[in-house]
């Protein structure tokens, strides 16, 4: 037997380790996705050592208690092997403490810029909603921005309690029902919702409507947690989708992809630095906007948890002001440009409305409504 297949051997004996229940059961996961990291780059992960688990840290990015359980995991395997535990070495507790200041930061950031974000209103709430999710996701929790663009709808699930992450991010989410404006399930829930509203309805102006006539979330709103309808077949695709600067929703992709990476960065660059642009109100699709929002594949190197790598924290607020601002300017530049569309999209809307009556009418006679 080669040293390789010993170590592959000694790696898969540790799963006999794990029991069925208890704190040790759960660490199953952490484990695999280390030791597996860890086969792929060829990588000893029993016993491992502590720079090798600094960069697992540093390449799989999470929330400060996803990374200290996962410390933890590899740590309790270690000590079952009878080996030192890497995860008291001194470069894994720096990199615990740095990581933890860094998101502290990010994350009171992103509280205060949910509390700016409308509910209501088209097309600011629809803006709104999708951009509350992406700074809980991005910023509060952790994931990396182009994961938060791969997430489909059916990745996240809801028990009536709490939301539940998965595509191997593994993060819960618990209500804060005394905090309704940063309450991390209650904004899942604003924007699922309103998926679930579009699935029975695909029309912008019906959805228009039902954004104009709802009530705006304030620190006395009561939240109905109540659970979500279950997706049908050919309902699933990205949880965070593209849309236009009219709020119409972009084909999805063939590689299932909602809105990207760069797109998220800029985003959440907006938010955290409060240079993000505001839509006019709109109650009604028709009316023709003279200045709205417009998500772009604008290349934003400064996002943290990026391609990059670039913590959006470590550069100053005129600096990422400066650089949004000329993304802004280029923005504008290509809504002057295509702004004879918006006839067009009106007049698609209008067709939809007209099908959708027509069905609707049509499974009322036959009794299918």
């Amino acid at each position: 037997m080669t040293i390789a297949q010993s170590e592959i051997k000694g790696v898969q004996d540790v799963f006999a380790l794990f029991p069925g229940s208890g704190q040790g059961a759960q660490y199953r996961y952490d484990w695999a996705l280390f030791a597996d990291w860890c086969s792929a780059l060829a990588a000893s992960a029993l016993p491992a050592d502590p720079l090798a688990l600094a960069s697992f840290l540093g390449e799989h990015p999470a929330a400060q208690s996803t990374h200290r359980r996962r410390v933890a995991a590899i740590n309790w395997v270690h000590n079952a092997s009878g080996y030192p535990t890497p995860g008291s070495a001194r470069v894994i507790r720096q990199v615990l403490s740095a990581r933890a200041g860094r998101r502290d930061d990010l994350s009171r950031a992103a509280r205060g810029a949910l509390l700016t974000l409308p509910t209501v209103g088209w097309p600011q709430g629809l803006f709104g909603r999708r951009d509350a999710l992406i700074l809980v996701l991005n910023c509060i929790v952790g994931i990396s921005a182009t994961e938060v663009g791969d997430l489909q709808r059916s990745d996240v699930t809801y028990d009536g309690n709490i939301v539940i992450v998965g595509a191997g991010h593994a993060v819960e989410l618990h209500p804060l029902e005394d905090d309704p404006q940063c309450c991390p399930v209650a904004i899942y829930l604003r924007w699922a919702r309103l998926q679930a509203f579009f699935d029975r309805y695909p029309s912008n102006r019906v959805l228009a409507r039902s954004l104009a006539s709802a009530h705006e979330i304030a620190d006395d709103t009561v939240e109905s947690y109540g659970k979500l309808p279950g997706l049908r077949e050919g309902q699933d695709g990205p949880l965070l989708p593209s849309f236009d600067q009219w709020g119409h929703f972009a084909a999805q992709r063939r590689d299932r992809r909602g809105v990207s990476g760069k797109s998220v960065t800029t985003i959440v660059t907006a938010h955290l630095t409060g240079a993000a642009s505001a839509s006019h109100t709109r109650s009604d699709p028709k009316d023709r906007p003279a200045e709205v929002e417009v998500e772009q594949e604008v290349s934003s190197p400064w996002v943290y948890g990026s391609e990059n790598g670039v913590d959006c924290a470590s550069l100053g607020p005129e600096t990422l002001t400066e650089q949004y601002e000329a993304a802004i300017a280029r923005k504008y530049a290509d809504v002057r440009a295509l702004g004879d569309l918006a006839e067009a999209f009106e007049d698609i809307d209008r067709k939809a409305d007209a099908i959708l009556s027509r069905t609707e009418e049509l499974l009322a006679q036959m009794g299918m409504a």
